[in-house]
């Protein structure tokens, strides 16, 4: 099995890249539907994850039905570093734990797996598996502001936060062994999508 990781700031077309892989036949772990998962109130890691969660930001992050307020997480760990901090403390590690179970379970039944991982940068902490190649898919950030206010209705203040929180691009290209640029296009990024397959694929 060859495991490579996609990564990106928010809103540089991290999931349209592994869209397209997946359409050429890669098998995708993707890092935001595990953490669904892994914040699900009808499990019992979610459930004990939540009430953690609860317990660090206060009870009114957690919906009625027990479930995440993320409308208000992203309020709270967006303008505030504290408290994004401390919330990744108690999520990531719940996320490593079921990305690393997701991974052995591919390891006979995939030849070509990717994990699409935000934020994966020369200063991350060491991860319990290791990477055959790294891409980071990368978009000015201005246009990468402009995709979060038409495709998620943020504001231009939050979408200037987010992108602002996660501006690490020289350090995610330190460690890239491809980088993608997605400023173009869709049909150009198409085009590049191949040309990494391609080489993936070798």
């Amino acid at each position: 099995m060859k495991l490579i990781a996609i990564t990106g700031g928010i809103g540089a077309g991290k999931s349209t890249v592994s869209r397209g892989l997946a359409a050429r036949g890669a098998y995708v772990i993707d890092a935001d539907v595990t953490a669904r998962v892994v914040l699900d109130p009808a499990t019992p890691t979610g459930r004990r994850v939540l009430a953690d969660i609860a317990q660090a930001l206060g009870p009114h992050v957690l919906q009625a039905d027990g479930s995440l307020n993320r409308a208000r997480v992203a309020e709270l760990i967006f303008h505030d570093e504290a408290v994004r901090q401390q919330y990744n403390g108690i999520v990531h590690p719940a996320i490593l734990s079921a990305t690393a179970a997701a991974i052995d379970a591919c390891r006979e039944s995939h030849a070509l797996v990717v994990h699409e991982i935000p934020l994966l940068t020369a200063d991350s902490p060491a991860l319990p598996w290791r990477y055959d190649l790294i891409v980071t898919v990368e978009a000015d950030a201005g246009e990468r502001r402009r995709r979060l206010q038409r495709h998620r209705g943020l504001s231009a203040e939050d979408a200037a936060a987010r992108v602002a929180v996660q501006g690490d691009e020289e350090r995610r290209i330190a460690i890239a062994d491809i980088i993608v640029r997605t400023d173009g296009t869709l049909t150009e990024t198409d085009r590049r999508v191949a040309e990494l397959w391609r080489r993936l694929s070798e």
